[in-house]
Order: C-alpha cells, then sequence, then structure tokens
C-alpha cells in the first residue's frame, strides 16, 4: 500500500512538472509596432529585448517571433513604447461543411446548377474573366486537373515545408467554381477564362495561420492579382490580420470572403467582417438561405452555396457546401465584370452588389440579395471613366 502511495505521488509530481512545461513552452506570438516604427528599428528593439525573428510580416507592421511569455525580455518588451499590440498566431478554418459524398461522375459539360442560378452564362457572350488575375488563398490546387491547367499561372505556398498543391480538396474545388473551363468536359466556371494564382495557405486539414494569411496576401499583391477569395474564417479579431487587409484594400484589389458556417444571428466571421471585404453568405437552390449560413449586419450579399458540383483533386469533381462555395461565386462574378469594364475595384464592387436581386430575406442573411451576373453586365458600359449606369 506503501508502495502505491508513493506511485501516485510521484505520478502527480511528474504531471505537475508536465504541465507547467507545458504552460511555459515558448510558443510563436505577432508583434506589432506603430506605424511610424521602420522594419530596421523592429530588429533593433527585438534583439535587445532578446528576441528572435522568424519571418517580418511588412503588411501588419509586425513580426512573426518564438517568445517565452515568463522571460524578462518578453515581459519589458510588453511595456514597450513602439509595440502596437502582441497576440497569437491565431489558426483560420476553410468554411466547408464535413462531406462523405463520393466522386462525381460527369459524362459531359454541365453548368452548376450555382452558375445558372446567378445568370452567369447570359453574360458569357461579353465577358468571360479574361485577363483577370484571381488570387485563391486556400489549401492549394490540384495542377493537373484537366478543367483547371490552362487557368492555372502561377501556383505557390507559404507554409513551411509543403508544395503548392491541394491535399485537402477544398482549394481546387473552390478554383472551379471561379473559372473551370469551358471545354465540354466537367463543369465550367463562372469566368471560365480568368487567371487562377493559386497561393496554398492552408493545410490538408483545412487550417491556416494569420501569419502565412499575411504572406499569402502579401504574395498576391506582388504577383498584382484583381481579386481575391479567402473562403475561410476566424472567430477572433487579429489585429495583425485586420491591417495587412487594409494595406491590400489600398491596392485596389477586391477582396471576398465566406461569411461563415457558423448559422445564428451576428456570427459573421472575420475576415468577411472587415469593411473592405465583401462578406458572402450562401443560399440553396430555392433561393433560401443555408442553415449554416452565418448572419450579421456585415453580410453584403448571398451566393449558391448548398451542393455545389466543382473540380476537386485527383482530377475528380465532388459537391461540397459551405460559405466556402459560395464565396468563388461572388469571385467569378467580380472577374467578369472587371473584364469588360476596365474599372477599379470599388466600381467594380459596387456594380455587384447595386444590381443584387432581392430574394426576400432579411437583410442580415442575404445583404443586399442574391449576386446576379447578367443585370450587372448589362447594366454596364465601357468608359473610360469608369460605370455609367442605364
Amino acid at each position: 500500500m506503501f508502495s502505491y502511495l508513493l506511485y501516485v505521488l510521484a505520478l502527480g509530481v511528474i504531471g505537475t512538472g508536465l504541465i507547467q512545461k507545458k504552460k511555459h513552452r515558448p510558443k510563436y506570438k505577432i508583434i506589432g509596432f506603430r506605424d511610424e516604427v521602420s522594419i530596421e528599428e523592429t530588429e533593433g528593439i527585438l534583439s535587445n529585448h532578446g528576441i528572435k525573428i522568424k519571418k517580418h510580416l511588412p503588411l501588419a507592421n509586425a513580426c512573426l517571433c518564438l517568445v517565452d511569455e515568463i522571460s524578462a525580455g518578453f515581459k519589458s518588451l510588453t511595456a514597450n513604447d513602439n509595440i502596437e499590440f502582441i497576440e497569437d498566431d491565431y489558426i483560420a478554418m476553410i468554411q466547408v461543411i464535413p462531406q462523405t459524398a463520393d466522386s462525381l461522375k460527369i459524362k459531359s459539360q454541365t453548368i452548376p446548377w450555382g452558375i445558372s442560378k446567378i445568370e452567369a452564362p447570359k453574360a458569357w457572350k461579353h465577358c468571360q474573366g479574361e485577363g483577370i488575375k484571381v488570387g485563391i488563398i486556400d489549401t492549394g490546387i490540384d495542377q493537373r486537373h484537366p478543367d483547371l491547367k490552362a487557368n492555372i499561372k502561377v501556383a505557390h505556398s507559404v507554409v513551411e515545408g509543403t508544395g503548392a498543391d491541394d491535399d485537402n480538396g477544398h482549394g481546387t474545388h473552390v478554383a472551379g467554381t471561379i473559372a473551370a473551363l469551358d471545354n465540354d468536359i466537367g463543369v465550367v466556371g463562372v469566368a471560365p477564362k480568368a487567371e487562377i494564382y493559386s497561393v496554398k495557405a492552408f493545410d490538408n486539414k483545412g487550417r491556416g495561420r494569420v501569419s502565412d494569411i499575411i504572406d499569402a496576401l502579401n504574395w498576391c499583391i506582388e504577383n498584382k492579382v484583381h481579386i481575391i477569395n479567402m473562403s475561410f474564417g476566424f472567430s477572433v479579431n487579429s489585429q495583425a490580420l485586420e491591417r495587412a487587409i487594409r494595406e491590400v484594400h489600398k491596392h485596389n484589389i477586391i477582396m471576398v470572403a465566406a461569411a461563415g458556417n457558423s448559422g445564428g444571428k451576428d456570427t459573421v466571421l472575420y475576415p468577411a467582417k472587415y469593411p473592405e471585404v465583401i462578406a458572402v453568405a450562401a443560399s440553396d437552390n430555392k433561393d433560401k438561405a443555408a442553415d449554416f449560413s452565418s448572419s450579421g449586419p456585415e453580410v453584403n450579399i448571398i451566393a449558391p452555396g448548398v451542393d455545389i458540383s466543382s473540380t476537386y483533386i485527383n482530377q475528380e469533381y465532388r459537391l461540397l457546401s459551405g460559405t466556402s462555395m459560395a464565396c468563388p461565386h461572388v469571385v467569378g462574378a467580380c472577374a467578369l465584370l472587371m473584364s469588360i469594364s476596365g474599372a477599379d475595384a470599388d466600381n467594380v464592387k459596387n456594380a455587384v452588389l447595386s444590381t443584387a436581386r432581392d430574394i426576400g430575406l432579411p437583410e442580415e442573411t442575404q445583404g443586399v440579395g442574391l449576386v446576379d451576373v447578367s443585370a450587372a453586365v448589362s447594366n454596364i458600359k465601357k468608359t473610360k471613366g469608369g460605370f455609367f449606369y442605364e
């Protein structure tokens, strides 16, 4: 009995030690600096506090650092007047409903119901997204997919130790809704001639960190994309991401994000929640809001997001649901408009929102209504100065 008590006590000591060790284990933090602090100065400040930089995040005027929160250096850093914020490297999730569906057997090219619902085919005689660069921040892309590869211009990864290929399926599905080729096989996207710029920032389980997403946004700027698809969300606000989004907006880039799959009221996720971003809710083929679709005052527009057929990894096709699937419908619509308008991001955004069709849902559920590509195109004339509405 005495030996058993000693054994239990020993386990308790060991367990406590493990808990303490885990609690104080160094972890990655994003350290943001005041606007007037330069990159060179940030390096000096962090060095003086004994903190090493893993990578710079220039869009957010921040650095990703491995820190020990109980160290004297870190504690003194928190009191430094040059520091704007210190936050965790939060994790976002792709906004897709878990599914077990098998791959679709498509004998000849079909137009997915969502593409037809937003009346994209009626616009194709006027525009197909020619010359428009669409950045897709996601799980990567199947670069060998016959319904995508001709439109894939660049595929890149910002996730350490991984290539640009899709090891989840989500990114490939999103890409197909935006720009699957009109080539007599499989499906066709909203903007079948748009150029795909895929940047992998999410792992095979659909998880992506703030620091990688900011890197991906920076990559999109460097590659001069016109539109960015963000079919993911955070439940908490990241000050670093908020800064980065504001910087992207200054580069005349349209940003579109999934509202979220939380259902209920006031549940819109970030980055859809930011005013610089178009927040997209999800509807079904009967123009009803999907039961999973997040709602709130930040919702701008609604688009098809239930049982959406699109491209998938291993050169397959699948049905997926989620605001992740609604988001690329709006991105494709923006690509079509931009390809004929020559207008800037704000004008295209205004055109999409001003021509959406009211489907009778509450504003916090549908925003201005269902995206209507045909109406938007028919009400735009190509002018040197921008848009004139009929």
